[in-house]
């Protein structure tokens, strides 16, 4: 790991900013919270839009160590840390967990970071102890361009005001989002979610256009794996962190209890 000197510190309160040099690129996260007996949570945003899942990595840090990636790398006009495409930012957050040397890791993608997630799950199973799908992407009757768009301005309706600014295109370059947009498309989860190893949470918004809860609930049929609903739209775990914390908490305390039965409250 080759961290640039002097750029860690925090613009965004407890959020820590760091710079780590992988294979000749520069990919920055943003970590809170200290590392305990529970694993760390890494979080992987959707769209590369990294301000959307602060809410629930500040509570994740009040029980472990949470840093969310900021892949692929655009939304402030730095260096790019990977391709806008789903497959280069899974491959790029499993080698960023390599050179960190990461282990035991609860991996977390929202929307196409969840496609992204599942494909770090394949390269590096053995850095992982789970894997929470959080409004996967994407609905395969949402798999066509034109209708993409619609569902796109249905949700950016439903969204908080304050929001909006953390998720849409022109804050990082509409070529490369509508890249990252057409390999969401192409992508097909529903075959990776049955070929990885570490046990699977699927996390849905109650009225979510993208991944509504029945499509995730599909996912989650393919293997033995949970699927919570929580309030809110697309990105309900911006619009309710509380909840999407807490599903994640009791489903991280269930995994190192069934790992480890001897094991007694965390």
């Amino acid at each position: 790991m080759s961290d640039l000197p002097g750029a860690s510190h925090q613009p965004f309160g407890d959020l820590e900013e760091t710079w780590t040099e992988v294979d000749g690129h520069l990919i920055r996260s943003f970590s809170t919270g200290q590392r305990t007996a529970l694993p760390e949570v890494v979080l992987i945003p959707g769209m590369g839009a990294p301000l959307a899942l602060y809410p629930w990595a500040r509570r994740i840090g009040r029980w472990s160590r949470a840093t969310v990636l900021d892949l692929p790398g655009w939304q402030h006009g730095h260096g790019r840390g990977s391709p806008s495409t789903v497959a280069a930012v899974g491959a790029a957050a499993a080698r960023w967990l390599e050179v960190t040397d990461a282990h035991d890791v609860v991996l977390v993608g929202h929307s196409s970071g969840s496609q992204s997630a599942l494909h770090v799950a394949r390269l590096v199973p053995e850095r992982l102890v789970g894997l929470v799908l959080s409004a996967p992407t994407l609905d395969p009757r949402v798999r066509r361009l034109p209708v993409l768009l619609v569902r796109l301005l249905e949700a950016v309706v439903q969204e908080r005001p304050t929001e909006l600014p953390t998720a849409l295109p022109w804050a990082r370059g509409v070529v490369p989002w509508f890249r990252l947009a057409h390999s969401v498309a192409r992508d097909r989860p529903e075959h990776l979610v049955p070929v990885v190893r570490p046990p699977i949470l699927l996390l849905s918004g109650e009225n979510d256009r993208f991944a509504p809860p029945v499509w995730a609930k599909h996912l989650a049929s393919l293997v033995p794996s949970s699927h919570v609903v929580i309030p809110g739209p697309h990105n309900a775990c911006f619009t309710s962190p509380d909840a999407a914390d807490t599903a994640l908490h009791q489903v991280v305390l269930r995994w190192i209890s069934a790992a480890d039965p001897c094991s007694g409250p965390v």
